[in-house]
């Protein structure tokens, strides 16, 4: 008796460790993603495209196809994802984004993709920000630069054309949000913000061709207020970002290159016109027609202070439809990733593997005709741009790149 006691006492523990394994292993939640192409699209039925989830504080990722209903299913363990999607076609590229959705149980969700037209238009090129290191270890970034493609077949003129970088750093939470989260439909801009001037016509950039922009055009390896250890010439530039008087002369103004009007500005201290090496947001946008942007700029309707700040400093606030190109450049590190930008201006993200390393980011190449380069443009910079490559101002690849 002792014995069949002593059997089934050993049995309950058994089964009472396994029950306590069980237990340990998290459990798995159905998630459906139901994915919905734009209103006024004929296909309304969104099959056959690939959902991903990415914990937003785990490494968590899983993925899946939409079926026959558009519906994606997903066995994930309970915690904060983000859901990505993204299709083509030969007119549009279709991108789709839920953030920080909560699973706890069982879930179905729904994603709106948005639509971006893929005809040509404006589109940055490449921009170069991370700035390089001196012989004596100290760090430059006078040799930053931002290049526009002009990615249609028509000649488009640059006269007003306006560019600046937003305000939010990504390593902070956005704060430039609606009470429901939501990005703002107007994006602040800090530091110098400028345009080109002109009447109109005064500026041409040819089809499948690029102009530069600088923060000093001078040829920064050989001149002596450049520094040896860059690689960037910039000398032909098409333009620089001359401060002017605003900083008591601290930027030097570079011979034969046109500088930038500057329309706006948070600062007059800075040196330069930086875009952090760390990774801005950065737009160029085109005010209405006929619109004079320093006025546009004075106009107390158009400027706003930081949400929930006591900072009294007023940025300027563009509304998105203005927008014509933007870059969500982040910080190398995953948890100071914050989006600023609204989805359908970039859906993705994109960054260097760190500061004063001497690289850039640029557009992939997705087709040549006739020698000309079409960059890709799909609004989405986690697949549009690569990145860690040496920069080539006004340099373009003569292959296609995946």
């Amino acid at each position: 008796m002792k014995r069949v006691f002593y059997c089934l006492f050993l049995l309950a523990l058994i089964v009472g460790f396994s029950a306590c394994e069980e237990d340990e292993v998290a459990k798995k939640l159905t998630v459906s993603i139901t994915v919905k192409y734009p209103d006024g699209f004929e296909k309304t039925v969104a099959e056959g495209i690939l959902v991903e989830a990415s914990g937003v504080n785990s490494s968590a990722k899983e993925s899946a196809m939409t079926n026959a209903s558009g519906v994606a299913t997903l066995e994930l363990q309970a915690g904060q994802y983000n859901f990505t999607c993204k299709t083509e076609s030969d007119e549009f590229a279709f991108n789709g984004l839920l953030e920080n959705a909560g699973v706890t149980a069982d879930a179905k969700f729904d994603i709106k993709l948005q639509a971006v037209c893929l005809e040509g238009g404006l589109v940055f090129k490449e921009i170069y920000y991370t700035g390089c290191k001196t012989p004596g270890n100290k760090p430059y970034f006078a040799d930053q630069f931002h290049e526009i493609y002009n990615n249609s077949d028509e000649v488009i003129y640059l006269d007003g054309l306006c560019l600046g970088v937003m305000q939010q750093s990504s390593s902070k939470k956005n704060v430039w949000v609606d009470d429901n989260g939501q990005i703002l439909p107007r994006l602040p801009l800090q530091f110098y913000v400028w345009y080109i001037p002109g009447s109109g016509k005064e500026h041409p950039l040819q089809p499948r061709t690029s102009c530069i922009i600088a923060q000093d055009g001078i040829d920064h390896h050989s001149d002596p207020e450049g520094n040896p250890n860059s690689s960037v010439n910039l000398s032909n530039a098409d333009w620089e970002t001359y401060c002017g008087d605003i900083n008591k002369g601290k930027d030097a103004d570079a011979a034969g290159v046109p500088n930038l009007s500057m329309m706006f500005t948070t600062i007059t201290t800075m040196k330069d016109w930086l875009h952090s090496v760390f990774g801005a947001g950065v737009i160029m946008f085109r005010l209405p027609e006929g619109t004079d942007p320093k006025q546009w700029a004075a106009d107390p309707g158009n400027l706003a202070t930081k949400p929930s700040s006591t900072n009294k400093t007023k940025y300027l606030m563009v509304p998105k439809e203005y927008v014509v190109d933007a870059v969500e450049v982040v910080s190398v590190e995953e948890e100071k990733q914050y989006k600023r930008l609204p989805q359908e201006l970039d859906a993705g993200k994109v960054w260097c593997d760190g500061t004063y390393i001497s690289k850039s980011i640029r557009r992939k190449v997705k087709q040549i005709i006739d020698g000309k380069v079409i960059y890709q443009d799909t609004n989405n910079s986690s697949d549009d741009f690569l990145s860690n490559l040496d920069p080539t101002p006004g340099v373009h690849p003569t292959s296609v790149e995946k």
